[in-house]
């Protein structure tokens, strides 16, 4: 085949590949965010059955976590948590496939691909899984859920050479410690607040999120009771008890998990390195800078002549862990870029091979240039994961009472039937726009 006549094969081809990079359009997520923050769950599931087309052919896992979002926020529980195993499904099985497809996204991009998520929005499918359970008043499966949750980040650093940061998640095992001390297990909860302690350590280093106050408390409150109080002792040797906790038991409890803002989006960086046969160029995904977490608000409870006030932490910063995410895989995605390049810089100088050395330049001119359009960084992301997670947990006597919790904005407002060794879970979800009441 003659130079030119491969020139026009390879151009073809590279444009029907970014057009069909292109067909992955705008999610409408602020029309979304309208119709959810009005109640308008009708309309907000027809905009996603519309918005189908906009996800693109390889985005299908995104249009799965978007609708399970949407379910979970219009309380539609079973088609959110049906919609969240398919998610499950289609992420493991992208991630454990071979990789077959690969070859294509190096002289093209990787919009090819099918969109396999990140590690840590993978793992968050549990951690709402979870969050959609409590919502529904199912503390036992979203016990199940934390558990997968772990169980899936110790795959993933088994199969890496390099450790993530993002190893375990340290609301994960906090929340698992509240469901086994619910569930009578004050052993594991024990295991699950250490652990969550030792995490929450890294987290205050990479996510700027230190360990709630309250974690000491529920950590020497299950010790005495799982007979653990010197391994207690030994991590947290100058803290005791607060009074009040030693008879927990004849109280009940209320859990306020409070979700928050949107992670952020990812955008594109590009770099141009000038070579003898034309610019090689490089894009890479980087998220944006993540929303600023907002002073903790306070949770108000009162009951007949009775007030509790409780200050409600950030438990997990997720727009934080998305970025320091992508930073950990830095060095394996500007390893393929780079390979992507040369692999494209190659085909280029095969392809304008030619006797006549300036028909040569212009037809490399060309391709370089064609490819300069032709090289995106991969942006698809989760975008309705919130940002943020609070939480407020009290321990109460038993009886009627009214819990309020004021942001900066509103003040959201719940009764609860408190009775003694028991949990109450409230989850409000503003991770699509202001949740409605």
């Amino acid at each position: 085949m003659k130079p030119l006549n491969s020139f026009r094969v390879l151009f073809a081809a590279s444009l029907c590949c970014l057009l069909a990079a292109g067909c992955a359009g705008h999610v409408p997520y602020e029309t979304l965010s309208s119709h959810l923050s009005r109640g308008e769950c009708d309309a907000a599931s027809a905009l996603m059955a519309e918005s189908r087309g906009e996800y693109g052919d390889n985005s299908a896992l995104l249009f799965l976590l978007d609708s399970a979002m949407v379910h979970m926020r219009c309380r539609e529980f079973e088609a959110a948590q049906e919609k969240f195993r398919a998610a499950e499904d289609l992420a493991g099985n992208l991630w454990t496939l071979s990789l077959s497809r690969e070859f294509a996204s190096y002289l093209t991009n990787d919009y090819v691909l099918e969109y396999a998520g990140e590690d840590f929005e993978r793992a968050m499918i549990h951690l709402m899984s979870a969050l959609a359970y409590l919502d529904e008043g199912y503390p036992e499966e979203a016990l199940v859920e934390c558990r997968r949750l772990d169980s899936l980040l110790s795959m993933y650093n088994d199969k890496y050479e390099e450790k993530n940061v993002y190893k375990e998640d340290a609301f994960g095992r906090y929340l698992s410690g509240i469901l086994r001390e619910g569930d009578n297990d004050p052993d594991g909860a024990f295991i699950d607040y250490k652990k969550a302690l030792e995490t929450y350590g890294d987290y205050g280093e990479f996510y700027g999120v230190g360990a709630p106050e309250n974690l000491k408390a529920d950590l020497f409150r299950v010790a005495a009771l799982a007979g653990r109080l010197f391994d207690a002792r030994e991590l947290l040797p100058e803290y005791s008890l607060p009074a009040g906790q030693e008879d927990a038991g004849a109280l009940g409890q209320v859990v306020w998990i409070h979700l928050r803002g949107r992670v952020p989006e990812k955008q594109e960086d590009r770099i141009s390195i000038y070579t003898p046969h034309g610019p090689l160029t490089i894009a890479f995904p980087r998220y944006a800078r993540p929303e600023e977490p907002e002073a903790a608000p306070m949770l108000v409870l009162k009951s007949g002549g009775q007030s509790v006030r409780v200050m409600a932490g950030l438990v997990s910063d997720i727009g934080a862990i998305a970025v320091k995410n992508l930073e950990d895989r830095r060095v394996r995605i500007t390893a393929k870029a780079v390979a992507r390049a040369a692999a494209k810089q190659a085909v280029i100088r095969e392809v304008a091979k030619n006797d006549d050395k300036e028909m040569q330049r212009m037809v490399e001119n060309i391709l370089n240039l064609f490819n300069t359009l032709l090289e995106q960084a991969d942006l698809r992301s989760w975008q309705s994961l919130p940002g943020q997670v609070y939480m407020a947990r009290s321990f109460l006597p038993p009886g009627e009472w009214h819990a309020a919790l004021r942001t900066r904005d509103r003040e959201i407002r719940k009764k609860v039937l408190v009775k003694a060794g028991q949990i109450n879970y409230i989850v409000v979800n503003d991770a699509l726009g202001r949740a409605f009441q």
